[in-house]
């Protein structure tokens, strides 16, 4: 279990960082220049370089390979994250070079998370345990950073200041690399690896990019999956980022209420995800999946739109949050077991960003429908697409290719942990 201990562990470090950046740069420009639109431009840069990183790093990940990438681009987050604060103590950093700097954070931060996203296949091969157990755990890992993460975040720069929370943050980035390093053998990616060498070794970046595309979309359960997610991001990015606020406030529940929504959905979903982790590989897996994700989406949706007391609000978010954490830990074990090996890096950072692109671009019409019609109708509508997204696939053909492989054996290490 070395492996999966090291890729936990590193990536635990390098997702706290990540989320530590986020709220401490920022807050450091705002605490320095007194400017939010400096505030607002570092972090467009920052996310944008972020985005478009994870997006592009696909073929390096599969040619040099998910460790090494992972350690190199971890080191280098930490060298610009140490930068920032010495630069500022020396008054030497005007804010160009601040641009720069976060830049090149979110260059290294962007890859560093697709990289160890992609590990898991090999990692779980590696540790001779099922895949579903690795995406469990770093699925865990990752509802923890998104729920638990931002709230320490904030906490750590009120307690410490901007500058002592960079420097936290460059030192978790180099623990990742260290973990990274110590805990995963350099073949890690490649021992034990059917099929022979990589056939599009000599090919150039844009083909290899094409590739990914290709493995992705001309896979008929691959591609369903990705507008499947797509289309239920899209609802979920307009539920959190603009129906539950105006849902909070016109109820008068305040900001407070959003935090304890979202901290039930949240912390639900981390239970969900160790449930995925211990138990997951033993359930049926394709309508797990596909009931997980209808119980995860429109009951919680629907539940906003209803004038009912605010615990019945947070008991139906909780419930949603647990089977939501089921989801992705199978969704992952679906995609790698569907990618071939030599695609793993690229596929993932396809799927990753095929499924998020349709959110920004639908959130200014969804607000405009909002203000037009009201939130409650809204929310009505955005369940029904939700259900819509997850029961046409779930009783298509290209179902059949969800189950899980019948050939794939329970492994010695597997049956000693269990």
């Amino acid at each position: 279990m070395r492996p999966v201990t090291g890729l936990v562990a590193a990536e635990a470090c390098a997702y706290i960082g990540t989320r530590l950046a986020m709220i401490a740069i920022p807050w450091f420009v705002l605490e320095t220049t007194g400017s939010p639109a400096h505030m607002g431009l570092v972090t467009l840069f920052e996310l944008g370089a972020y985005t478009l990183a994870r997006l592009f790093v696909g073929p390096v990940l599969d040619r040099v390979g998910q460790r090494a990438v992972s350690i190199r681009v971890d080191l280098l987050a930490a060298l610009a994250l140490l930068t920032v604060p010495l630069l500022f103590t020396a008054g030497l950093l005007p804010f160009p070079v601040l641009l720069v700097l976060v830049t090149v954070i979110g260059l290294a931060t962007g890859p560093s998370e697709a990289a160890k996203v992609s590990l898991a296949p090999f990692v779980a091969r590696a540790a001779g345990v099922r895949v579903e157990r690795v995406t469990g755990l770093t699925g865990t890992v990752d509802r923890l950073s998104m729920t638990v993460g931002p709230i320490a975040a904030g906490a750590l720069v009120a307690a410490l200041g901007a500058l002592t929370a960079l420097y936290l943050n460059a030192a978790l980035m180099l623990a990742a690399a260290g973990i990274m390093a110590l805990m995963l053998r350099r073949d890690t990616e490649t021992v034990g690896r059917a099929g022979g060498p990589d056939p599009e070794a000599d090919h150039g970046y844009l083909t290899r990019l094409h590739a990914g595309w290709r493995a992705i979309w001309g896979d008929l359960p691959l591609r369903t999956l990705t507008a499947m997610i797509l289309v239920t991001n899209v609802v979920d990015v307009a539920v959190m980022s603009l129906a539950l606020p105006i849902w909070a406030h016109e109820g008068g529940w305040g900001p407070e209420g959003v935090g304890l929504v979202a901290g039930a959905l949240g912390g639900a979903s981390v239970l969900g995800s160790l449930f995925a982790a211990w138990i997951g590989h033993r359930l049926p897996r394709r309508a797990t999946f596909f009931v997980a994700l209808a119980v995860a989406g429109p009951p919680r949706i629907l539940v906003l739109a209803l004038d009912v007391p605010l615990w019945v609000v947070l008991v139906v978010w909780g419930v949603s949050g647990l089977f939501g954490g089921v989801i992705n830990p199978i969704l992952s074990a679906l995609i790698f077991e569907r990618l071939p090996t030599n695609m793993v890096g690229r596929g993932m950072a396809m799927v990753g960003a095929l499924t998020r692109v349709g959110a920004p671009i639908a959130a200014p019409g969804i607000g405009v429908a909002i203000g037009a019609l009201g939130v409650s109708p809204v929310l009505v509508a955005g369940a029904a697409v939700y259900l819509a997204a997850v029961l046409l696939p779930a009783f298509g053909r290209s179902a059949q290719g969800l189950t899980r492989p019948p050939e794939e054996p329970e492994t010695a290490p597997e049956r000693a942990s269990s």
